[in-house]
């Protein structure tokens, strides 16, 4: 029988991907994993955790592994260069502003309804049809600077870990680590790139679906850090939820991190604008010519498509 040794890469380390060595608190086998599926949770839930020194190379291995899976399930990127070129450019200020050694990404993506999401390590998605509702810079920085904090404030793994999905995969590493002890094979990186099939479906539901109340409020907070230190207006924080609490109309059973439920946003507006009251102005608009081409392609909508066939 061939013994199968985790090495202290992880088995995150694949996906065909290069990433940071993950920092394991002790080497396993794929025996102990067969024979302790719980020590394999626990190994896993030490990986994500989001309290030891080695939180910013896991999550970044974390966000960097899930994210082509993510933005595929996510419709995929829209197909326009410019479009692409054009957002990541007008994002780069408002990520210079992030104090975690992330590598920064955005993608726009092929969706046409107004929402945005962001996985660990800084790595965000936009879809387009929240470019066709964004009405201003401000607009479009405080989407961005809102998925920032999620990112920044690692809501994510604290979201995951209150939650228990890490317990999903106690018998995907029970079954995986028996097929590799009968198999005789080291398929690390099999073992990587289902590990991450596992958790990708209760990331997106998280992601997309929308944080605890408390995590949404202090990615709002994280917007004003954004704008004062890009210099866009803090009182044009909240615009962007004005215009997303007046396309979903009352009783809609639709929630994002972006948008929820009434009176939520509508709260969430409120303690944005008490907070930016107590701030000194910043100058606002500043002419982005990214801006102007993104606007060139999505000219601003005021009402919601009940059908999403409706756009292009």
């Amino acid at each position: 029988m061939t013994t199968i040794t985790l090495p202290r890469r992880g088995f995150l380390a694949g996906a065909g991907i290069s990433l940071a060595a993950l920092a394991l608190a002790g080497c396993q086998t794929a025996q102990d994993y067969a024979n302790d599926p719980m020590g394999a949770a626990n190994t896993f839930s030490k990986l994500l955790g989001s309290h030891g020194e080695s939180a910013p190379v896991d999550e970044t291995a974390l966000g960097e592994g899930l994210y082509p899976r993510l933005v595929a399930q996510s419709g995929g990127a829209y197909g326009n260069a410019r479009i692409q070129s054009a957002v990541r450019s007008f994002a780069q200020p408002l990520f210079r502003v992030s104090k975690r050694p992330f590598r920064w990404e955005i993608t726009v993506l092929d969706d046409n309804s107004p929402n945005a999401w962001a996985l660990p390590g800084g790595k965000l998605g936009i879809n387009k049809g929240m470019l066709r509702y964004v009405a201003s810079e401000s607009e479009l920085a405080a989407v961005i600077a809102h998925e920032m904090g999620h990112a920044e404030l690692s809501h994510q793994i604290a979201e995951l870990e209150s939650k228990g999905s890490t317990d999903k995969l106690v018998a995907f590493f029970k079954d995986v680590a028996q097929r590799e002890i009968d198999a005789k094979a080291s398929g690390l990186h099999d073992l990587t790139s289902q590990g991450l099939d596992q958790l990708a479906p209760a990331m997106s539901e998280l992601i997309t679906s929308g944080y605890s109340r408390d995590h949404e409020r202090e990615a709002d907070a994280y917007i004003l850090t954004v704008f004062r230190a890009t210099g866009y207006d803090p009182r044009q924080a909240s615009a962007v939820f004005r215009t997303l609490d007046s396309l979903v109309p009352p009783g809609e059973d639709k929630t994002t991190s972006l948008f929820s439920t009434h009176p939520g946003t509508r709260d969430r507006i409120e303690r944005l604008d008490e907070a930016a009251a107590r701030l000194p102005a910043g100058p606002g608009e500043i002419g982005s010519a990214d801006f102007a081409t993104i606007k060139a392609v999505f000219p601003t909508r005021r009402y919601y498509l009940r059908n999403p066939a409706e756009a292009s």
